[in-house]
């Protein structure tokens, strides 16, 4: 292991660094808070066997302003999220993680915090800057023993989780939520240290799961489960003359699911027109097509033809999964039927649809970025949620609206001036 300090270490790494293919680990100031609320303490490069340490600001050695845009080579990174969320500007990233869980529904390591040293420090009260204060040496000799029987990798990784999944959902956190600071302190009194400016707080997403719908929890905040009866979701506020602008999908899961049958439902609302099938009014109707899609098509629901269909093409699904082994999503990922706790029709179906929800998702959001319409500050399954200048015009909101329907699935949308009225 070399750490990077004098000059003619810098130009001996560039050197390899430029020509070879590497594996980029960066390490944070303090390991627990999010990327964007700690600072760079250093970044470890593995060059094939050769490893270096490049500082940016530990303790333990010079920090070093090195340029590690220029190189072109496959870069392997830990956490290509956290990496873009950097200043290093990296070139041809791969991530390790999506690449191995997307392989084998495992990720890489689980002992990135747990490793004896960090708990040892942990006990001894250093909450703060675990990366600054974990001594260089040893950060090297851990990252060099997880790294030394890495699987052989590929050097092209080309596939929709790590070109366009991880940077939007990087994108997405990059802008925090602001909080009623002393609510939000009462409500969670140890997470006091995950507050940014004190009064703002990011969000983490997390895409790690089988059918790549990423859960959102950070800090001890589950953003995805936020209690909409308690008065927890009033906590968080739009910024000084912001409003809350969210956006809902209309019947989404059902409206996926004709997509995905090939079959025309009517562009007002879904479950009126259904309940009207039913012999239901509007609420009945959601609660009986929820457990219909999630627990199974009866030889009654079949009298439909809408659930007709539904049937047909989750039993011709089951029949391909068993044959194939797996369920391939509109976007060409995966999902190996052994990894699938036991599995049934339905269950196969519903694991589709999540994974089909998500890549619809992740595609309205890259069009909204690349369209400069600003992106939500938290995205939930089937709702946006968006800051809105209170003296901006309705234009931005029209185009937005669009956007969220380019796919035929249509919005609800509405404003408050907290998260919990909206």
């Amino acid at each position: 292991m070399i750490i990077v300090e004098t000059k003619q270490e810098q130009q001996d790494f560039l050197n390899e660094f430029n020509t070879r293919p590497s594996i980029v680990i960066p390490i944070f100031g303090d390991i627990v808070k999010h990327p964007l609320n700690s600072h760079l303490s250093f970044v470890y490069i593995r060059v094939e066997d050769q490893s270096y340490i490049v500082s940016s600001t530990h303790t333990d050695c010079l920090s070093t302003d090195i340029d590690l845009s220029q190189s072109t080579q496959p870069k392997w990174v830990w956490d290509k999220k956290s990496v873009l969320q950097t200043t290093l500007n990296l070139q041809n990233t791969h991530d390790i993680q999506t690449h191995y869980f997307f392989g084998t529904n495992h990720l890489y390591s689980n002992e990135y915090n747990e490793q004896p040293f960090i708990i040892d420090y942990i006990r001894k009260g250093i909450q703060d800057n675990l990366g600054d204060n974990t001594p260089i040496m040893k950060w090297g000799e851990y990252l060099d023993t997880l790294f030394q029987n890495l699987p052989k990798i590929p050097n092209t990784d080309k596939n929709w989780v790590n070109e366009d999944l991880i940077p939007i959902l990087s994108d997405l956190e990059k802008s925090p939520i602001r909080v009623v600071t002393q609510n939000f302190l009462d409500r969670w009194p140890s997470s006091q240290k995950h507050l940014y400016n004190n009064e703002f707080v990011y969000t983490q997403y997390n895409p790690y799961t089988t059918t790549s719908r990423p859960s959102n929890r950070h800090g001890g905040i589950n953003f995805s489960a936020l209690n909409k009866d308690d008065g927890t979701r009033d906590i968080f506020i739009p910024r000084e003359d912001h409003l809350f602008l969210q956006f809902d999908y209309d019947a989404y899961h059902v409206r996926i699911i004709g997509k995905l049958i090939g079959y025309d439902l009517p562009k007002t609302s879904v479950h009126q027109w259904l309940g009207d099938q039913y012999g239901m009014d509007y609420n009945d109707s959601k609660g009986r097509t929820f457990r219909i899609l999630y627990g199974g098509v009866s030889d009654e629901d079949r009298q439909i033809p809408f659930f007709q269909q539904v049937d047909d093409f989750i039993q011709s699904l089951w029949k391909g999964v068993q044959t194939q082994g797996y369920v391939k999503t509109g976007k060409g990922r995966k999902i190996q039927l052994q990894w699938i706790e036991n599995p049934t029709p339905q269950k196969i179906f519903n694991y589709l649809l999540q994974g089909t929800e998500t890549e619809f998702n992740i595609e309205v959001i890259k069009k909204l970025k690349q369209q400069n319409l600003g992106l939500p500050l938290l995205y939930t399954y089937d709702s946006f949620l968006f800051e809105y200048g209170k003296g901006e015009g309705t234009e931005r909101a029209k185009n937005i609206k669009s956007v969220l329907e380019s796919f035929g699935f249509p919005v609800k949308a509405s404003w408050g001036n907290t998260y919990g009225k909206v």
